[in-house]
């Protein structure tokens, strides 16, 4: 009888199972979207090449950013994200299993007659076995657990790009301590020789050689430089702390970073276009939201189709407990049933619009999240040309300015300028050798965003 029924279910399923197919309700202009065949801004096709991070050459960086790797919070969180993921697929894969549970009852009653006085006592012992199993007909329960795969994706993906992010905020970050430090070292280094102008000009005063304005001016110059190396000691901290959060340590804001910025002068290999969207992760992770929310709209379909379920129970009672399951009790039921909605004031319905209008929702975020990873690489390659530009025009002016420092100073001591001049050739060296300084750090950070933006592993 149970073989019989179970076969019933089986081609009434078969036959029904066609009308609950499922098409992707995705557009086709998301799944094939325009991409362009080159990049605009100048850029070689060679290969996007992973580990970037190597590339930097910083040992000191690499540590940096394997300990971030393991003790970042925010990426704790993300791999949390994940194991919870993959609990959920766990748990919609069992639904399209038969749920068996097993019971065991035990009781004993004690009866007392008022009428002749007799106590009896009894006791009764219930085994049973219940079985329920949800026919998936329709796959719904199918697309419940692909939507459950899915999120997995989507969070392994999220991962994997924090991982990079969080990398590459490191690198940023380290990089930003390494270039106040050397900033700092230029200002006072530029203290050092102020000082020494202002005992030149002191010694000249006693000589009767110059005026009183003269040390009043170089004074003031040397007060503004202490103000500046104040400054620059305070960003030099908060960039140290900066970088101490990423890694997940204390913000005292002591860490070490006696060096000098590097200079890359090789390009970085950008692919083509159509390349970014299988190498960017946050990429992958809008494509997996985007096909989770398209099977979430199939569930909601079929939440609306005919529930078809099998329920089976078995259970022997005796009153002696090693006496179950000797057949002399036992009783059997099967049930079959279909469940098909018929009244519910619309919210079947509802609920498949609403998961529709978040598919279109998921769409638009999928294009805009696309076309903004295009922006960011053309943009980066656009940045890098012209801060080249700017590096190698201010590198040619620095001997210039230097120079012109020289000889001001040289000529206000024969009395042939004033000093105002001599502070102007000064203001004008430091403007250029802190510029140096700053354009070889935006060469830095914006070759790291170009890694990210073209989707490049740090590993």
């Amino acid at each position: 009888m149970l073989k019989n029924l179970i076969s019933h279910f089986t081609v009434l399923a078969a036959t029904l199972v066609l009308a609950g197919c499922a098409v992707s309700a995705i557009s086709p202009e998301v799944r094939k979207p325009d991409l362009p065949e080159s990049w605009t801004g100048e850029a070689g096709y060679d290969t996007v090449s992973d580990g970037w991070l190597a590339q930097l050459g910083d040992t000191e960086l690499n540590g940096l950013v394997d300990v971030a790797m393991e003790q970042n919070y925010r990426l704790a969180q993300l791999a949390a994200d994940v194991e919870a993921a993959q609990q959920a697929l766990i748990i919609s894969g069992a639904a399209r299993l038969p749920d068996v549970s097993l019971a065991l009852d035990a009781s004993r009653r004690r009866v007392i007659s008022n009428q002749f006085g007799i106590t009896r006592t009894s006791s009764n012992f219930e085994l049973g076995v219940d079985l329920t199993w949800e026919i998936d007909a329709w796959g719904k329960l199918r697309d419940v657990e692909k939507q459950a795969g899915l999120k997995l994706m989507v969070a392994q993906a999220s991962y994997a790009d924090s991982r990079n992010r969080l990398a590459a905020g490191v690198a940023r970050a380290w990089f930003n301590v390494v270039g106040a430090a050397e900033l700092l070292a230029v200002l006072r280094e530029r203290l050092a020789n102020l000082e020494e102008d202002l005992d030149i000009i002191e010694s000249a005063y006693n000589q009767g050689l110059t005026g009183a304005l003269d040390i009043y001016l170089a004074r003031t110059s040397a007060d503004q430089e202490r103000a500046r190396i104040a400054a620059q000691e305070q960003a030099l901290a908060e960039n140290r702390v900066a970088l101490q959060l990423l890694l997940g340590h204390y913000p005292d804001g002591r860490l070490e970073a006696a060096r000098t910025l590097p200079l890359f002068e090789t390009p970085v290999p950008a692919g083509l276009p159509s390349e970014l969207v299988s190498r960017r992760p946050d990429l992958q992770q809008a494509w997996m939201n985007l096909l989770a929310a398209d099977a979430a709209v199939a569930v909601a379909h079929k939440q609306r189709f005919p529930r078809l379920a099998l329920v089976a129970s078995g259970n022997d009672v005796s009153d002696e407990l090693g006496s179950l399951l000797n057949g002399t009790a036992l009783a059997w039921s099967v049930l079959g049933n279909l469940t098909q909605p018929l009244f519910n004031r619309g919210r079947l319905k509802a609920q498949e619009e609403q998961a529709r209008a978040r598919l279109a929702q998921a769409e638009n975020q999928y294009l805009e999240m696309l076309y903004q990873a295009f922006s960011e690489v053309e943009n980066a390659l656009t940045r890098n040309r012209t801060l080249q530009t700017r590096y190698q025009v201010t590198l040619a002016s620095e001997k210039n300015a230097v120079a012109a420092l020289t000889l001001a100073f040289e000529q206000y001591q024969r009395g042939l300028v004033p000093y105002t001049t001599v502070l102007e050739a000064q203001r004008r060296a430091f403007d250029i050798q802190s510029g140096i300084i700053g354009l070889r750090n935006e060469l830095l950070q914006n070759r790291i965003t170009l890694y990210l933006a073209l989707g490049g592993d740090f590993e």
